[in-house]
């Protein structure tokens, strides 16, 4: 079995980053089609590196970027973060961590707060969990 990833330097060091496997890949490409099917004009980009100042030596690279389907036309390898609405489910950073981290059952409806302002039932994703 081949097992594709990509370098990446964190921490000051030289580290590798495996690409998503079928179970979460698979997830991620269900993301991508239930925000698509609510907002059409977003998109979930699963390679864009992000420079986001402290946190990496300034550098991130997220599963995937919610983010305004044009967003990184022209961006190079690390792009602005301004344009992101939404790299993970947790909100209100302050300081360097999150002050609300909620945590769901797989098969429940999970509210994306606003600017994403979409919906998703979380049902198709118990097929996924291993």
């Amino acid at each position: 079995m081949r097992e594709e990833a990509q370098l990446e330097f964190l921490g000051g060091r030289i580290g590798r980053k495996v690409w998503p496997d079928g179970p979460r890949g698979r997830a991620i490409q269900w993301f991508t089609r239930a925000c698509l099917a609510q907002r059409p004009e977003l998109w979930l980009d699963s390679r864009q590196g992000l420079s986001v100042g402290r946190h990496r030596e300034g550098r991130a690279r997220p599963d995937g970027s919610l983010v305004p389907s044009h967003a990184f036309a022209g961006a190079g390898e690390w792009a602005d973060p301004a344009p992101v609405l939404m790299v993970k489910v947790h909100s209100r950073p302050d300081g360097g961590r999150y002050e609300t981290v909620q945590t769901l059952p797989f098969g429940k409806e999970v509210a994306l707060p606003e600017p994403v302002g979409i919906s998703l039932d979380t049902e198709p994703l118990k097929n996924w969990v291993r």
